[in-house]
């Protein structure tokens, strides 16, 4: 952290019309699970829940400006919302009002520019520049199902990456888990308030030996509408296993860790770490490309050791790591656990442990230490009740290259029964059903020209998933890995809704 001088699967195809992806369109039953803000689920044909009237977003924005004491990297990225199609709503009720999506930079003002699209399952974009956060809102009969993301490739001398994050709804608590100590890596702390009213956090850094002592990282005041970039230096600039707790006070915010490492002259990589599933005792991680090195990152919240065991799931099932996976992890420190010996491949990644812990994963491209690289962090994801989704970039202007994309599914507790839907730039929805296996992991291959996709759970154990992004470059290919966002669908009395 301290700056520098300067499937895979067994999958059961049901009613496939060819290869891949290309099928027909799906009937979709009509009961829907609908998250409250506690993460319980409901069915609303029986609840009698209102339709959703607004629903939002947040997106912390260029993670690389404004940081007080460190030059800006001025880079600019893109915003990409959508809004599940019809068919995946059916049975939902909706508002009969006409709605709209609007994405614009988060401000107390009038904003000075966005992107609406008023037609349910088109993508829509936005390109921001600037040290602010973005807004993504759904009113009315575009309110349910809406979900957004963030991404920006850059390949230059001082920094090179392919980095996303999924935008989301603010909290008051949450588990990052990036970076390193290593000369010129730096991570930075995004958080960014919706609300028209202050809010106070305090940031908590946890190491190999446990809680980080330091007077830093206390009472930090983010302004009304706007977001504040933290150095994790501040705190400590070389542990060499960070994990960033949040919490707050007064209000809610959506925290994003960015990690970016400058290897000496090589640029070694960028990218951002969303929060981790909340502490449980039972963690999966997605979608983790091995090709080279990669690592799990695990820290235990409370004060008690973690006996952690760890295992790659992959599409013939559980394979045990080669180190045997079993770790003991003293109360309230990190550890890193190192894959090497495991071959190059797609998996996920299972945590239990006896106490609560949180657990993310990162993985590298880089053909040798005096090459340049990239790397991607992978948090844990909890299980969707009932509907994933992704917005989908279409290019990277900062790369050249075609990208490559795999949707990572992986099933727990029981098999899965699940449909995947995507839609093309021109808002032609095709989807595949789908059988994952308990323990495996399904490796889908999205076609060029996917806008969103989407994943339906309809039966079975707990389903999480990510999207894999990859552009071949040489002499390191860019990487990174979104986890798939779970849309609100349905009002509920437990959950408010900022809006601008």
């Amino acid at each position: 952290m301290r700056p520098s001088g300067k499937s895979l699967v067994r999958a059961t195809l049901v009613a496939a019309a060819g290869a891949g992806l290309v099928l027909g369109a799906m009937r979709l039953p009509a009961s829907w699970a609908v998250r409250t803000e506690a993460g319980a689920a409901a069915d609303p044909s029986s609840a009698g829940a209102p339709a959703l009237t607004g629903a939002s977003v947040v997106c912390v924005g260029s993670e690389l400006m404004g940081a007080r004491g460190v030059d800006d990297v001025v880079l600019g990225g893109s915003v990409l919302a959508a809004t599940a199609p019809a068919q995946v709503l059916a049975g939902l009720q909706l508002s009969a009002k006409p709605g709209a999506v609007r994405i614009a930079p988060l401000a107390s003002g009038k904003a000075a520019s966005s992107s609406v699209t008023k037609q349910r399952g088109a993508a829509l974009s936005y390109d921001y520049t600037g040290a602010r956060a973005v807004m993504v809102t759904g009113t009315q009969s575009l309110a349910a199902g809406l979900v957004a993301g963030q991404q920006w490739a850059v390949s230059s001398d001082t920094v090179r990456g392919l980095v996303s994050s999924a935008c989301g709804e603010a909290t008051s608590d949450a588990w990052l888990l990036a970076g390193g100590g290593d000369p010129g890596r730096q991570e930075r702390l995004l958080l960014a308030n919706p609300s028209p009213n202050p809010v106070t956090v305090d940031v908590e850094l946890h190491g190999a030996k446990g809680l980080v002592d330091s007077p830093n990282g206390g009472d930090i005041v983010v302004p009304p509408r706007s977001r504040v970039n933290f150095l994790v230096d501040a705190i400590s600039g070389t542990e060499p296993t960070p994990a960033v707790h949040i919490s707050t006070r007064g209000g809610l915010v959506r925290a994003v860790l960015n990690d970016t490492w400058l290897d000496g002259t090589r640029a070694a990589g960028s990218d951002d770490a969303g929060p981790t599933a909340p502490p449980s005792t039972h963690q999966v991680i997605p979608a983790v490309p091995v090709n080279g090195m990669a690592r799990v990152r695990v820290a235990v919240p409370g004060d008690q050791e973690a006996v952690v065991q760890t295992r790659a799931l992959t599409a013939e099932g559980p394979k045990a790591l080669p180190s045997g996976g079993v770790t003991r992890v003293a109360g309230g420190a990190v550890a890193d656990i190192d894959l090497t010996g495991v071959p190059n491949g797609f998996y996920a990644i299972e945590v239990k442990a006896d106490v609560p812990v949180v657990a993310g994963a990162s993985v590298s491209r880089r053909a040798a230490l005096d090459e340049v690289g990239d790397f991607a962090w992978i948090p844990s994801a909890r299980p969707a009740p009932r509907l994933l989704g992704m917005a989908v970039p279409q290019h990277q202007p900062g790369v050249p290259g075609t990208p490559a994309r795999s949707l990572g599914l992986t099933a727990s507790g029981d098999d899965v029964v699940a449909e995947v839907l995507v839609v093309t730039e021109k808002g032609v929805a095709t989807g595949q059903r789908m059988t994952v296996t308990s323990d495996t992991v399904a490796d889908v291959k999205l076609p060029v020209g996917t806008a969103s996709v989407w994943v339906r759970r309809l039966s079975g154990g707990e389903l999480r998933g990510a999207v894999v992004t990859q552009i071949p470059a040489a002499p390191s290919p860019f990487i990174t890995v979104t986890s798939l966002a779970e849309p609100v669908l349905e009002s509920t009395a437990s959950r408010v809704v900022p809006l601008p």
